[in-house]
């Protein structure tokens, strides 16, 4: 439930919903580079992780988020609270420009609210967040690789 000042009511906690953006990935050339390079927004990771339905229903994604997160952190908030803003950002869909006659999914897809890992990355001057993020899709457009198939039976 959305309240007028940006702020999402999750589980009776209030999570602000901090507005970021992902870092575009270029796609890896090799020792040709070709002319035109394919950017996406992240990577499905291909190892495994001790999460139910790993591999089934669920996937994780290795995402670099763009946020001034210094200067939350100088407002009290954690990492944590500042990776679930960012996520609760990334889920909320777009606009739809033709009214409400069909509703609207999240760009990147639906993200589950609590990332699996934070770390924080400088890379090139440049400061941002990277998460690994849980999404119940195996594969999308907008990222590197796929979803890797679990056979065993837990």
């Amino acid at each position: 439930m959305k309240t007028a000042t940006g702020t999402t009511l999750i589980a009776g906690t209030k999570i602000k919903m901090i507005e970021c953006s992902l870092v575009p990935i270029k796609q890896y050339a090799g020792l040709y580079p070709t002319k035109k390079e394919k950017v996406r927004y992240g990577t499905y990771l291909s190892s495994s992780y001790p999460i139910k339905d790993y591999g089934k229903k669920r996937w994780i994604v290795a995402v670099n988020i763009a946020v001034n997160y210094k200067k939350y952190l100088k407002e009290g908030m954690t990492l944590e609270e500042i990776a679930e803003g960012c996520v609760n950002f990334l889920n909320t869909p777009p606009k739809s420009k033709y009214g409400k006659r069909r509703k609207r999914k999240p760009i990147y897809g639906p993200f589950e609210p609590q990332p699996y890992k934070i770390k924080i990355v400088n890379k090139q001057d440049k400061n941002f967040m990277q998460l690994l993020l849980i999404i119940n899709e195996a594969k999308r457009k907008c990222f590197w690789g796929k979803g890797i198939r679990s056979l065993s039976k837990k």
